[in-house]
């Protein structure tokens, strides 16, 4: 496993080239249009390229940065998100209704068919 400079270096090199390639997009289409080209729409492959290994290199910086903690749903616990004990992040139960009722329109055009 990466040390932890490694692993901000990691995604401190992800960003710059994010942000190079952002630059070198916009310096292309500056002289996309100074040189009066058909389409300049489209990023070039290589800015694509350095966009994509960027979010590739901050995804990885961001994965390796610690141990992933164990998260289990609560049986309506209130005990709190983070048990001390264990170390474990619990997910609270529901406190509203809003997640568990779906409703839709049918009874009332049901109704509405009938009566008419």
């Amino acid at each position: 496993m990466a040390s932890t400079s490694g692993k901000s270096i990691l995604t401190t090199i992800g960003v710059l080239l994010i942000l190079h390639s952002t630059y070198s997009c916009l310096h292309y289409r500056s002289l996309a249009i100074a040189a009066d080209l058909p389409d300049t729409s489209s990023p070039p492959i290589d800015v694509v390229i350095e966009v994509f290994l960027g979010f590739v290199l901050c995804l990885v910086g961001q994965l390796l940065c610690g141990p992933f903690h164990n998260v289990r749903v609560s049986g309506g616990s209130l005990l709190g998100p983070i048990r001390k004990s264990r170390g474990e992040i619990i997910a609270p139960s529901h406190r509203t209704r809003d997640f568990d009722l779906f409703t839709t329109r049918t009874k009332v055009l049901a109704m509405a068919k009938r009566t008419s």
